[in-house]
This record gives C-alpha cells, structure tokens and sequence, in this order.
C-alpha cells in the first residue's frame, strides 16, 4: 500500500467491500476531487490533498488515502476498502 502516489491513477469510479457508499475520483480541469453517492440524487464531493507524504481529504475530520496498485484496492481510514470499477 502506497500513501502517496499519483492522484490520476486512483481517477474513476470505486465501490466499496464494507457497505459504505460508492466514490468517483476525478479530475474538474482544475483539482482532483472525490465525490461519495449516497443515491441517485444524493452526493457528496471534496477536494482531494496530497501533503506530508500522505493522500487525503477532509470529510468530518481528515481521511487517509492508501492505494494497493498491484491488487488495484483504495483504503480509507474510516471506510474500509473499495475497488475499482471497469465498465
């Protein structure tokens, strides 16, 4: 698991392995954001940071990013796991 990595190789769309809800990571011509979809009319979006060596975004307090490349998994401190979704 890495703790900083390049913010373009997490863009996409990633559900979760705990229940928690689905995020699309993406990039808005100016920042990479995060954005949580509680249901179809119902979403969430933040500013993604990189600073201290650590990937992060604030969302109730700070939440750490960690990204395992080679099994393609994202770990949320507080969220659990998720992976990514190919269409």
């Amino acid at each position: 698991m890495r703790n900083h990595f390049p913010l373009r190789e997490i863009c996409g769309t990633w559900v979760s392995l705990c229940g928690s809800p689905g995020i699309r990571i993406f990039h808005d011509g100016s920042r990479f954001r995060l954005q949580f979809s509680y249901k179809q009319d119902a979403a969430f979006t933040v500013h993604l940071c990189q600073s201290w060596g650590i990937t992060f975004f604030y969302f109730y307090g700070m939440m750490q990013i960690t990204y395992d490349d080679e099994r393609d998994l994202l770990l949320f401190t507080t969220e659990g796991e998720y992976k990514r979704v190919y269409d």
